[in-house]
């Protein structure tokens, strides 16, 4: 195998060196030669894992807003806003832009 420096990627925000013993190869054919570059430092192949060309699947999206009247007027209702300079800024901006409703 023409591959002799260790090549590192990264999975889940960590680095692994990927060494000879790995379990897929990092050529496609072993007897095949490495590509001839300009760059003297590129030495090997990067490999490309089967588990990187899988769907990683998530949570659901598009339900995250679960309405609540009780969350909202605590998080953006006019005594929240009152009682903290920025909030007190917020309700001046809106009142400068002419806004009809100041706050929850």
């Amino acid at each position: 195998m023409a591959a002799l420096c260790p090549v590192w990627t990264r999975v889940g925000g960590r680095s692994f060196p990927l060494l000879r013993n790995f379990p897929f190869s990092l050529l496609r054919n072993p007897l095949e030669p490495l590509p001839k570059t300009s760059n003297p430092s590129v030495l090997c192949r990067i490999p490309v894992p089967a588990w990187n060309s899988q769907q990683i699947r998530g949570k659901a999206r598009g339900n995250e807003y679960q309405p609540n009247n009780w969350k909202r007027k605590k998080t953006h209702g006019w005594i929240k806003r009152i009682r903290t300079p920025g909030g007190i800024a917020v309700i001046l901006r809106r009142m400068l832009k002419g806004r009809k409703s100041l706050s929850h």
